[in-house]
């Protein structure tokens, strides 16, 4: 038997105790002899019944077709505490998804991306405050975008920066920089067209800043947030400025250190061994393999800072808890709790965010969301909790207040009918933050 309540326990341990020794009266040599004291049982850290209801619930979008696989990983206290797995990797060959399967982990990159540029920062190398035309000289000629529709000419009208865009600028998407998921406007069709993530080898990274530079921005720097290749960009001052390439320095300053042996821009042999097959749904609402030369992110040429990573369940939760520790590790030191405080503080808030962020009070990091105690509504995120997603069906979350760290992993592009199923980030809040105990 055991009870939480401190004194409670310690009145019926003395109650035991009592009886033990026959009561007041007792003999000396009988009241010597006393009971052990009652085991105190530790509450675990999630609760049994929530994790079969997340192990369920993840089976469930196997069985519906949802979703080819998933994993979702759960850590409290630095300890990983269960780890779900339903479904494949690979359904023809029937290989089951698990925490050591390589996934494409699209924009979950731009955390560690970031990271890589705090480390710089540390070392003195570059300041957050230094324009980016310091080490891409092309953004000195930037032009922002006046309408994001054509004018009379038929071209994007423009004015001159106000300022200079900043390295912060970039770290927190307020840079101006566009991206690729804008089908409304002739700006975004612009972006579209000139997409630095297309092409081969014969385009050089220099190529492909020059490329994106030469592009209207949508608002002067420091403006407003807008989602973007911001991270990409950052990705290439880390390898200018360090005089490596960005796998290189993140290999030796964050991967190698950190001990994610399964991470990387180019996959080996022996990880595209574990690397699962991506999916996706047609036009039936069919769950249907992508055909190898529509995977993108697979036949990458580049380190793209933004979102060419690969990696596992296990890797990413080491990155993770790594910052869940305030920048360390297993005694190694990756960053200073200055440079993990600032990368996880609201920067962006409401003012400047789209109100889909706006309405939850997650406010922007450095590359991170971060919940705030805003005018929104966070009901099952905590203020502090801080993580990020990808574009094929993956996200992260660590929660300081209680201790947790959850990383889920699904492989699906998204498609035609994509829309109408239920994915692995639709279900990760409630199942994550279900499973820990209301006491704790």
């Amino acid at each position: 038997m055991a009870f939480r309540d401190p004194a409670r326990r310690a009145a019926c341990l003395a109650a035991l105790l009592l009886a033990a020794c026959g009561g007041p009266d007792a003999a000396p040599h009988e009241r010597a002899t006393a009971a052990p004291e009652a085991a105190v049982v530790e509450a675990p850290a999630f609760d049994p019944a929530a994790l079969e209801a997340l192990d369920a619930r993840l089976a469930e979008l196997v069985a519906n077709g949802d979703r080819s696989g998933v994993v979702m990983l759960l850590a409290r206290h630095g300890e990983i505490e269960h780890i779900a797995g339903a479904g494949y990797a690979d359904i023809a060959s029937a290989t089951p998804m698990t925490a050591d399967t390589v996934v494409r982990i699209a924009s979950m990159t731009k955390p560690v991306t970031a990271a890589a540029v705090m480390m710089l920062v540390e070392d003195g190398v570059i300041a957050l405050n230094d324009p980016v035309a310091d080490y891409i000289p092309a953004f000195a000629g930037a032009r922002v975008a006046t309408s994001t529709e054509v004018n009379g000419e038929f071209e994007i009208p423009t004015e001159d920066l106000a300022r200079p865009i900043t390295i912060e600028d970039l770290m927190t998407h307020t840079s101006g920089v566009g991206y690729v998921f804008d089908y409304e406007t002739n700006l975004g069709a612009l972006y579209i067209g000139n997409d630095i993530y297309q092409g081969g080898p014969e385009i050089s990274m220099d190529q492909r800043m020059e490329t994106l530079a030469g592009l209207p921005l949508y608002f002067q720097p420091g403006e407003r947030w807008y989602y973007s290749f911001s991270n990409d960009v950052l990705g290439h001052v880390v390898a200018v400025a360090s005089g490596r390439s960005l796998e290189a320095f993140k290999q030796e300053r964050l991967f190698g250190p950190l001990g994610m042996t399964s991470t990387s821009y180019f996959p080996d042999e022996a990880l595209r061994a574990r690397l699962s097959t991506l999916y996706t749904h047609d036009d039936l609402g069919d769950l249907v393999a992508v055909e190898g030369s529509a995977d993108q992110a697979a036949l990458a040429p580049f380190e793209a800072g933004g979102a060419g990573l690969f990696s596992t369940t296990h890797d990413y939760f080491r990155f993770a808890q790594m910052l869940m520790n305030g920048g360390e590790l297993d005694g190694v030191r990756i960053l200073s709790r200055a440079s993990v405080s600032a990368m996880t503080a609201p920067h962006v808030q409401a003012d400047r965010l789209p109100q889909g962020m706006a309405g939850v009070d997650m406010a922007f990091g450095y590359s991170l969301g971060v919940i705030y105690d805003g005018p929104g509504a966070h009901p099952l995120r905590q203020v502090g909790d801080f993580g990020w997603g990808g574009y094929f069906d993956t996200n992260f979350v660590v929660s300081p207040s209680t201790g947790m760290v959850a990383i889920i992993m699904a492989q699906e592009l998204p498609g035609a009918s994509t829309g109408h199923t239920t994915g692995a980030r639709d279900v990760f809040d409630a199942l994550a933050y279900a499973a820990i105990p209301v006491e704790s």
